[in-house]
């Protein structure tokens, strides 16, 4: 971080008189203090002078807690070409999907704008790894990521191009890993409250296209943020919908109960087809079916191939179709299997009603054994306490931490000589901390009724140093001399020295919001000046030798 001094009347934008609005939103607010700026690009925008020092502080600040904790940080390369990212098949996948950001060399050589760092982490240790000595390697990075939003929205909470603080661990087997598990969530932690990030807590997660495996989200709540989880009042369960257990909530009065095809991918690579009864009105959670079945992966059968494989087309296939097809195994949620009596598909006719599970007029009965399947959503009963019910919050997902297990490790062929000398395949885990994310959410959080109020460390500056009848040249002189004396203490100054009235000046710094400003005045002694505590609003007259001796500034 800097400590070079800034100067308002220098800042570029420039500082207007009654800059901002502290009603407004903290995005209009990062807009109109000139934290951030908008590009004719959706979804991508400029960091200006003052916001990229609040950048710079938050990577500064994730870095040290990797590194304190033991990690190394290097610095792979954004652009990478396809081959690396066909040995692991995320390719296609991620271009299927709409996510990738790819472009072409003079020569032809394709290659994408990494929207995550799987693959480069693992090239990279890969050319150096031989033994089990060489073990565990746990590396941290910061890198701008690109990801083709189809929807970017919120600002910097979801873009098309942002920074990330990751980092990636490769150990030895399942237990090891679960230490870099515990390690990269420690680290995690320390990175987010040293941001100023207040009421931080984990949850269980979907690993999603990252990992098939278990994952922790580190979430905060607040209404700025693009996700959703469920919490339930009675016990104070919550998380993700996607893993969280839960009672199917209450059905209605004619409910429907739909057949969904899965392909699962087993640990032993070999594949095997599974439907999933579910009322028509709730998704399948597949992160729920693969901790079911034991399934590395779990994808969606794509409608064209029903026929082939079930030998009915989408929307048609009822839990008889399922149970009588070869080679399927047939899977009932808890919604579709308690229910007494309740209507399935009647092939391109429309809705058959009345039917039980105990048998209907050419149906033979079924017995189902229910299993929570279902993404939990508002009003499915608490799976931990069964007393409460969840409802819905928005949260910030600020930071995610995945068991990769060798799914990496293992197309890319990395390895590495055991205790015996034998090849093996290291187990890799990461995490990854949305810095850009991080900074809009520390300022939505941390604000009052008078604008920003950034944490100790993390604004754009420490101090606002606010000279009155900055014209004086003994004023300039006196704003001069704190301004070196702090600055040699890397105590880093925003000095106001616009030639505005003291209104204005005063109330721009309780807009911008540094943790302390210090008011030079011609009117108090050449020694003294008043320190004004942003966040209690306290106003203290202070001996300056006090402020540049002890520094009290950056510690109160």
């Amino acid at each position: 971080m800097s400590t070079v001094p800034l100067y308002a009347s220098r800042l570029w934008p420039p500082v207007r008189p009654r800059t901002g609005d502290a009603s407004a939103t903290t995005l209009d607010l990062l807009h109109t203090l000139g934290l951030i700026a908008r590009t004719d690009a959706t979804g991508v925008h400029s960091l200006l002078p003052l916001g990229l020092r609040v950048h710079d502080r938050l990577t500064a600040i994730a870095r040290r807690a990797f590194e304190e904790r033991g990690a190394l940080t290097f610095a792979p390369p954004t652009l990478q070409s396809r081959a690396l990212w066909d040995q692991t098949g995320r390719w296609d996948v991620y271009r299927r999907e709409g996510a990738l950001l790819t472009v072409a060399s003079s020569s032809g050589e394709e290659m994408c704008l990494a929207p995550t760092s799987e693959e480069i982490a693992a090239a990279t240790v890969r050319e150096h790894l031989r033994s089990h000595r060489d073990l565990p390697v746990r590396l941290s990075l910061s890198t701008t990521k690109f990801r083709d939003e189809l929807s970017p929205r919120g600002g910097l909470m979801r873009g098309r191009e942002f920074t990330m603080a990751d980092a990636y661990t490769f150990d030895t087997g399942p237990d090891t890993m679960r230490d870099s598990v515990a390690f990269l969530n420690e680290a995690c932690t320390a990175a987010l409250t040293g941001m100023g990030l207040t009421g931080v807590f984990t949850a269980p997660a979907d690993g999603g296209s990252i990992s098939a495996g278990p994952s922790i989200e580190h979430l905060v709540l607040a209404d700025s943020g693009q996700g959703t989880i469920v919490a339930c009042a009675h016990c104070g369960n919550r998380g993700d919908g996607a893993v969280l257990a839960a009672q199917p909530p209450p059905p209605g009065p004619e409910p429907v109960v739909n057949i969904i095809a899965f392909t699962l991918t087993l640990p032993d690579g070999s594949t095997q087809t599974a439907t999933v009864a579910i009322r028509s009105d709730l998704h399948v959670s597949p992160r729920k079916v693969a901790a079911a079945t034991g399934a590395a992966r779990v994808d969606l059968v794509d409608p064209g191939l029903l026929p082939d494989v079930l030998g009915k087309k989408a929307g048609t296939l009822t839990p008889w179709d399922a149970a009588g097809a070869a080679d399927v195994l047939p899977l009932y949620d808890l919604s579709a299997a308690d229910l007494e009596i309740f209507a399935i598909s009647d092939g391109d006719t429309g809705l058959r009603t009345g039917v039980r599970w105990s048998g209907t007029r050419g149906l033979r009965a079924l017995h189902p054994s229910g299993v929570d399947l279902h993404h939990a959503t508002e009003h499915s009963g608490c799976g931990a306490c069964r007393r409460g019910r969840y409802s819905i919050l928005r949260a910030v997902e600020v930071a995610h931490v995945f068991e990769l297990g060798t799914q990496y490790a293992t197309p890319m062929n990395l390895r590495y000589s055991d205790t015996d000398g034998r090849p093996t395949t290291p187990w890799m885990a990461c995490s990854g901390i949305g810095i850009t994310r991080c900074l809009q959410t520390a300022a939505d959080l941390n604000r009052d009724q008078h604008g920003l109020c950034w944490a100790s460390g993390t604004g754009p500056a420490d101090v606002h140093l606010v000279v009155l009848r900055a014209d004086q040249p003994a004023m300039r002189a006196r704003a001069e001399r704190l301004t070196r004396d702090l600055t040699a203490r890397r105590v880093s100054v925003l000095v106001d020295d616009r030639l505005l009235p003291a209104g204005d000046k005063l109330r721009y710094a309780r807009l911008l919001g540094l943790p302390h400003a210090v008011v030079l005045s011609p009117d108090h002694p050449d020694t003294e000046a008043e320190v004004i505590t942003r966040s209690t609003g306290r106003t203290t007259r202070t001996d300056l030798s006090h402020i540049t001796d002890q520094n009290p500034l950056t510690h109160t």
